[in-house]
């Protein structure tokens, strides 16, 4: 079944008066919407070969939602993000990329889209032993459904 994906484009233009002048200020923000019970409907898509899920994150609660075993000195992983509230169609995608350094560890999230606005979260990459653990903290009220999958190189 084809689903169409939504883009709504809202432009605002904000006036900033300096000295005798003015600044004309415009601002763009473009929405995805796709569409998504169909999509998280379909076998597999999109976390391919090591696809991970966890059931019921709780607000407040920190999960551990993926991990991976860094043993080496250096070593980088991307992780696919998906956290949806399927029963209420709403759900956030993110691409989250770390990096591990000896016992320190850093970490990037971008490339944010879908319901973030009503689906805040908090999220870290934590160090533990010879893995890295991925930790997702929903500040949604009501049940999450973490879904990931990863991509790891070694040094």
């Amino acid at each position: 079944m084809d689903q169409p994906i939504r883009v709504s484009i809202v432009k605002e233009s904000i006036r900033i008066p300096i000295v005798d002048e003015q600044v004309n200020l415009s601002v763009t923000e473009e929405r995805f919407d796709f569409s998504t019970p169909p999509v998280l409907a379909s076998s597999g898509w999109p976390f391919g070969p090591n696809p991970v899920r966890v059931d019921g994150l709780q607000k407040g609660v920190a999960t551990v939602v993926d991990q991976v075993a860094m043993p080496s000195y250096y070593r980088v992983v991307r992780w696919m993000l998906l956290l949806s509230d399927d029963s209420n169609d709403l759900a956030i995608t993110s691409t989250v990329q770390c990096m591990r350094r000896g016992d320190g560890v850093m970490f990037t999230e971008y490339a944010i889209l879908g319901d973030y606005g009503i689906l805040p979260y908090d999220l870290d990459v934590v160090v533990d032993g010879d893995r890295v653990n991925l930790v997702v903290t929903s500040g949604y009220d009501g049940q999450l459904t973490a879904r990931t999958t990863k991509i790891g190189i070694f040094s």
